[in-house]
């Protein structure tokens, strides 16, 4: 399969298996003490565009040298996609949501007792990656020792009168509303103007996509996606709405996101700009659709991102 030979992708602990592995040809395993010479030297000089791809909740503080990596890039020409953006913190997201007029799942601390809260960490997917690093750099990216949910798998459904009062407060959890309506769900890849939308499915209490027969998907170009479209290739009215909001005022240039309903609203609750897919690459015919668009983004027009700064 054609794969991008332009793009470099800058990566720790998320190659093999991430969805960019099967998109892009070159790679380089980053490291938090790397000098320039590292990413200078695996810049040949058929690269034009880097991808800063650590699997990490808040990797804007990964490589140490990261802010003036990016610069030395630009200053040489070379593009860098999602340039200053590696945030991918639960609480980030919602504040995210909040600034762009656009609901989240963040739970309000008053409200009825019985109503059923989702307890998790800020991290993404209960910090496991940050758990990769060198012990000396689990103080700056991992949460405190003493966090009362130490995974993905000890994540808590409880009633709103069963959380620890003093869990509102702590930086390491976010609270949220628990959503749900079916086995149903939504995830959005994104490479340049090329949206795909799957309709996944999954019985699990934390829904995932894995790629399952009776899923369906439809593509759209991005510049199509306003707030007033309707039912487009049959998915709800208000999933595009909420997408058209996020994109509108977040242009990523590369990124996923979960959505998930209650049979009316759609809520935006992951963004991930490391997303992982498997060994095999995708069979299905969206994977071109995505792997024009990432081209078409490489190929020298100004990106959506310096559109928009």
């Amino acid at each position: 399969m054609e794969k991008l030979g332009n793009l470099l992708v800058y990566e720790w602990n998320s190659w093999r298996g991430y969805l960019i592995s099967h998109l892009a040809g070159a790679h380089c395993a980053a490291q938090w003490d790397d000098d320039w010479t590292v990413l200078e030297a695996a810049c040949g000089p058929g690269i034009d565009t880097v991808l800063f791809h650590h699997c990490l909740s808040h990797a804007a503080l990964f490589p140490r040298q990261r802010p003036a990596f990016e610069r030395e890039l630009a200053r040489r020409g070379i593009r860098v996609l999602n340039a200053g953006l590696a945030d991918m913190r639960k609480r980030t997201l919602h504040g995210m949501l909040d600034r762009a007029g656009l609901r989240s799942a963040r739970a309000a601390r008053q409200g009825p007792d019985d109503q059923f809260l989702f307890i998790k960490t800020d991290l993404n997917y209960g910090g496991k990656a940050e758990r990769a690093l060198p012990a000396e750099l689990q103080p700056l990216f991992s949460a405190a020792a003493d966090c009362p949910i130490r995974g993905w798998d000890d994540y808590r459904l409880m009633r709103r009168d069963e959380v620890e009062p003093g869990w509102w407060d702590n930086p390491d959890l976010v609270i949220e509303n628990f959503i749900a309506h079916d086995d149903t769900l939504y995830r959005v890849y994104g490479c340049g103007d090329a949206l795909v939308c799957i309709r996944a499915h999954s019985p699990d209490l934390i829904k995932k996509e894995d790629e399952r027969p009776e899923d369906t998907w439809v593509y759209i170009d991005r510049r199509q996606l306003t707030p007033a479209i309707g039912d487009h290739g049959g998915f709800p009215r208000d999933l595009w709405r909420q997408l058209a909001g996020f994109v509108a005022q977040y242009p990523f240039d590369y990124f996923c996101l979960d959505v998930i309903h209650d049979g009316i609203r759609h809520t935006i609750i992951d963004l991930n700009l490391t997303p992982f897919y498997a060994p095999h690459p995708p069979k299905a015919g969206w994977f071109a659709f995505l792997r024009r668009g990432l081209r078409e983004l490489t190929a020298g027009r100004p990106t959506l991102m310096e559109v928009a700064r």
